[in-house]
């Protein structure tokens, strides 16, 4: 019998008679915490994004190398860890940095698979024109799309945090808008006084949704506030802030590109 090839992130299961290793004491690993890495900083890793997977992700088909198992279109995907999360359930998160660009892209296989970075307002826009699918291109064959960057906490089940990119274009414009419009619409009253805290005050529930209109159907962005932070995310969250602001974070948009469509994270109509 011919045996199946194995798909990625699958392991194989074995039987075996050996005595499981006894687990290292946990306040020896706190003595030690964070050796090991002294030479890395921001330059050295890649900030993930988080993107909903489409249908048209070559996570979701097996016949792609990037495949997943269990990787479905509508489910949250972590481009560095590779975490597949379900859409329904959603993700919890708090915003501690917004940033909107103008990323200049080559078509794919004509040209760098990273983008250019431009200022939102770049003055390039004037020399743009749409062409047949509303991407808004330039004379010399590139085009410009308007992104919107959140930079944000990501909190799992046990209350650990680490830091992740949301990028929102085309019609996810729409749902950043919205998030944007709930942090200043955000109250607390401090005494008798009535005060717009920072982003990184409360978190943010979202999950996927389906959406659809006259060209096509995928799955977007839905954004709802939760509850405030704790003192010790507050203070984390206003460091990461802080880290974007002085440019201390880069970002790696060939991650947005390499072995995915553009697609992935909004409708392409």
């Amino acid at each position: 019998m011919t045996e199946q090839p194995k798909t990625k992130n699958e392991v194989a299961t074995k039987k075996t008679t050996a005595v499981a290793a006894p687990t290292v004491d946990l306040a020896l690993v706190a003595q030690d915490a964070g050796q090991g890495l002294a030479a890395v900083d921001m330059d050295s890793i890649q900030i993930p994004f988080l993107k909903i997977l489409s249908s048209m992700s070559p996570q979701t088909k097996k016949q792609k190398k990037e495949y997943v198992n269990g990787a479905e279109e509508g489910m949250i995907f972590n481009t560095v860890t590779e975490q597949l999360i379900d859409g329904a359930e959603g993700i919890k998160v708090v915003p501690c940095y917004f940033e909107p660009v103008a990323l200049e892209w080559t078509d794919r296989g004509t040209g760098s698979m990273a983008p250019i970075v431009h200022p939102v307002d770049t003055p390039l826009w004037n020399q743009t024109k749409k062409d047949s699918e509303g991407k808004a291109r330039l004379p010399a064959g590139t085009y410009l799309e308007r992104t919107h960057n959140h930079y944000c906490l990501l909190i799992d089940d046990e209350g650990l945090t680490s830091q992740v990119l949301i990028s929102m274009k085309v019609s996810g414009l729409s749902k950043s808008r919205k998030w944007n419009s709930l942090v200043m619409a955000a109250k607390v009253k401090n005494g008798e006084e009535v005060i717009n805290p920072p982003s990184w005050y409360f978190t943010y529930h979202l999950t996927t949704k389906p959406q659809q209109n006259d060209k096509g159907d995928w799955y977007g962005w839905d954004i709802k506030r939760a509850e405030p932070v704790s003192a010790k995310l507050y203070s984390e969250g206003k460091s990461f802030n802080q880290a974007v602001k002085k440019g201390d974070v880069e970002v790696n948009y060939e991650q947005e590109s390499t072995g995915s469509e553009k697609t992935d994270t909004d409708n392409p109509f």
